[in-house]
């Protein structure tokens, strides 16, 4: 057997982001198109209301956010809920996220959405708000063609990294699956001389997804108070996979980034688990760090999801009635992925990769007895001749980065979040005085941000109406989105939108 470059792997999945959500303004890897991407309100209508990419994502999410089931991702991609097997054959044309982002939001606001709104699905982050991820994916090797394996939500995809298949499951199915697959793990305890460790927050994916599998107390442990330790004392697992938090505390918030959590969170997690390694030079030596999303959470990204074999031939269950047909030939969006090692130079990797590389690579690079697990991590590109084998002509770095996570978002205390619910009545239009669109703001930054706004639009739409409530409420811009300051341009074209027909949602 090639002698390999590590002792340990460490994967790490956080949830629900696109790689051109992440990383589209980053200026390295296949990011946005230069002239930026659109979809329209109607996806195959021009004329409808159109959204574009924008430089500045947004920490938390309106409503749940995006939805980011099979169905929704189905719109998403080929702007419609039950493509033919003929058009789910074709390259999709990636039109309808707008049009899914509007169901899940009329839903889960019970009103029509505005299209401030709506335009978070198309918002992209400026890597200046994400320090930690965008410093590692400058400095590392970005993976630029990773895509999740289900075109659907988080326990499917997670599945996959775990097993290669998820037996036909395409929704979360309340976690109740309870796989009788091999799995990943089953092919580490054959071979006595390895381990794996599953470091949990508040779920354990391996715990409740595979109740056979043959474990040991060192296999299950919290990551607060044993990673950290373990990295310290040379005591991590051949292969260790870290679940963030998905429940929300002020002394432990959620730092999954699945919406409508704040994302930042899940930077500090990032940070506290490469600064970890790094500090210790001989565990980092001999460690590769995989940071990788679940699936793309429903929002943009430019690049059409590959085709793909199916993993073992089972078919997607319809047993409920909001099932659709799928047949797993066909990969999901997008996500991003970063391979963290001192022996990597910073670069970019377009090879196609999905969640099956993990098992796949690990499976075939440290020989583990009974092979690959399906076809699907069988015919995975693998990670192992380029990045897992010691060809003998890396050098060892010394100029990896530190890093510094940003500035964590605090709870809103009982007299702040009353403030800021009462800012929604300022708001001239009657309809959005409603305080659902302030329930997710957890933020005191963006809750500043929020109230200034609805201030200023108060402002501004009085003085276009001299006064007149009812005018107010029938003014609407076109061309302006409403900022933290008044302006005089937007009042401007407040008072010229009285000579015009009213069309869509007013902002």
């Amino acid at each position: 057997m090639a002698k390999l470059l590590f002792e340990h792997f460490i994967v790490l999945m956080l949830e629900n982001r696109s790689f051109d959500h992440l990383f589209g303004y980053l200026g390295k890897g296949d990011g946005l198109p230069k002239g930026g991407a659109t979809n329209y309100l109607k996806p195959t209508d021009s004329e409808s209301e159109a959204f574009s990419s924008r430089k500045g994502g947004d920490y938390t999410a309106i409503g749940q956010g995006p939805s980011h089931s099979l169905k929704q991702t189905n719109e998403q991609l080929f702007g419609q809920t039950k493509p033919t097997p003929a058009i789910s054959a074709k390259t999709p044309p990636l039109n309808g996220f707008v049009a899914s982002f509007k169901e899940a939001l009329t839903y889960d606001l019970k009103r029509q959405p505005t299209s401030s709104e709506l335009q978070q699905v198309m918002n992209c982050f400026d890597p200046v708000q994400l320090p930690v991820l965008s410093t590692l994916a400058q400095s590392f090797v970005l993976c630029d063609r990773w895509f999740a394996d289900v075109p659907g939500p988080t326990m499917p995809n997670r599945a996959f990294v775990h097993a290669a298949t998820s037996q036909g499951y395409t929704y979360n199915a309340n976690w109740k699956p309870k796989f009788n697959c091999k799995t990943l793990y089953d092919r580490i305890n054959a071979n006595k001389s390895l381990s794996w460790r599953s470091y949990y927050h508040d779920q354990d994916d391996i715990l409740e997804l595979y109740p056979y599998l043959e474990k040991n107390e060192t296999n299950h442990v919290q990551f607060e108070g044993n990673f950290v330790s373990d990295v310290a004392g040379d005591k991590l697992a051949t292969y260790s996979f870290i679940t963030p938090a998905f429940l929300n505390s002020p002394q432990h918030p959620t730092n999954s980034m699945h919406a409508p959590a704040d994302v930042r969170p899940a930077e500090k997690l990032v940070a506290d688990v490469y600064s970890a390694l790094r500090s210790q030079p001989n565990v980092w030596k001999k460690t590769l760090l995989i940071v990788v999303f679940d699936e793309h959470g429903g929002y943009y990204d430019h690049v059409p999801p590959p085709a793909a074999v199916s993993p073992d031939g089972i078919a997607g269950r319809m047993d409920e009635s909001f099932l659709v047909p799928f047949d797993f030939k066909r990969l999901g969006p997008r996500v991003p992925a970063i391979l963290i090692s001192p022996w990597f130079k910073a670069g970019v990797d377009s090879t196609v990769y999905s969640h099956s590389t993990i098992p796949g690579s690990i499976i075939d690079a440290l020989k583990l007895p009974g092979g690959f697990l399906t076809k699907r991590d069988a015919n995975a590109n693998k990670l192992t001749a380029k990045y897992l084998i010691d060809d003998g002509k890396r050098t060892w770095r010394t100029d990896t980065p530190d890093v510094n996570a940003p500035v964590q978002p605090r709870p809103l205390d009982p007299m702040a979040r009353e403030v800021l619910d009462g800012t929604v009545h300022l708001d001239p239009h009657p309809e959005q005085r409603n305080t659902l669109r302030t329930k997710d703001i957890q933020d005191p930054a963006q809750a500043k941000q929020f109230m200034r706004t609805q201030i200023a639009k108060h402002l501004e739409h009085y003085f276009a109406s001299k006064g007149r409530p009812k005018v107010a409420a029938e003014l609407s811009t076109q061309n302006q989105t409403a900022s933290t300051s008044v302006s005089p341009s937007r009042i401007a074209e407040l008072k010229r939108s009285t000579k015009r027909p009213k069309q869509g949602v007013r902002p």
